[in-house]
């Protein structure tokens, strides 16, 4: 007997590349959209999770200090700028600037109404004299669930 070695080699058609790229690139895309969106609901959150850690520390400092800490909300075009100090003569505040920050892609809501401006006053014996729901909301609205916040 006789052996024939075939050397035959079979290489991809074009289909067959073409078929290959575009079921890649639907798989791709697929999971950059809910990458996506995991990422903007990890933004919302922590943004959420900055503001309580910003309540936390103005009570403190308030009731730690003895001087009354104030914190203003701002809506701004594509977010919400926050602010916190004390009045100018007093308080920890006096010799730096006010601590500022921006959350980004949120929106607030106070007692169920938009408003431009919020100042919540956070006392030395513990208590704020604003009260009332503080709903924050998606801008992109990526997020259904709105998140509120009794002050």
């Amino acid at each position: 007997m006789i052996e024939k070695i075939c050397h035959i080699k079979k290489y991809f058609t074009l289909l067959e590349i073409m078929i290959g790229t575009f079921l890649i690139g639907i798989f791709i895309s697929i999971i950059g959209i809910n990458l996506n969106k995991a990422l903007h609901k990890h933004r919302f959150q922590s943004n959420i999770n900055k503001f309580d850690n910003y309540v936390d520390f103005c009570k403190k400092m308030a009731f730690s200090n003895g001087a009354d800490i104030y914190m203003h909300l701002f809506q701004k075009e594509h977010g919400i700028a926050i602010e916190i100090g004390t009045s100018p003569d007093m308080g920890f505040f006096k010799n730096i600037k006010k601590t500022k920050d921006i959350f980004d892609n949120m929106f607030f809501e106070f007692n169920g109404s938009p408003i431009d401006k919020l100042e919540i006053v956070f006392t030395s014996n513990g208590n704020s004299l604003t009260s009332g729901i503080l709903t924050f909301k998606d801008i992109k609205k990526k997020i259904k669930k709105d998140v509120k916040r009794k002050i």
